[in-house]
């Protein structure tokens, strides 16, 4: 008993300052490694032409990928984020489009990737 009273107590405080050097720089290291976050969001048509209506969208949501650091991902809102496409070039039928990220990057957060990137809009003349 005695010897165990002497490996733990000698040297305790080194021992207490070696744990919270360890401490710190293990938070040092989690609070600066990227995380990526996922989330499926609505898409959006933009300046849709008056002349069409919209008959399909092909999917209705695309799943975005954003990567930042992870503290301050917890602090992104994604009901800010919203996915669209640019309407402007529909025409009658079976349309192809790339889809955007507004915001695609912050201080918070980068877009890494939106799945599909494309989608496929169905119109028709009203």
């Amino acid at each position: 008993m005695k010897k165990f009273k002497e490996i733990v107590f000698n040297n305790l405080h080194l021992k207490i300052l070696s744990l919270l050097v360890a401490f710190l720089l293990w938070l040092n290291i989690t609070s600066t490694q990227k995380t990526r976050f996922e989330f499926f969001a609505e898409v959006k048509i933009l300046n849709k032409p008056e002349s069409l209506e919209i008959v399909k969208v092909e999917p209705e949501k695309v799943l975005v990928v954003i990567e930042g650091i992870r503290s301050k991902l917890n602090q992104v809102n994604i009901s800010k984020i919203t996915a669209y496409v640019d309407g402007r070039n529909l025409k009658k039928g079976k349309n192809t489009v790339k889809v955007f990220v507004k915001p695609s990057k912050t201080e918070n957060f980068d877009v890494v990737q939106v799945i599909p990137d494309k989608i496929h809009i169905y119109t028709k003349t009203k």
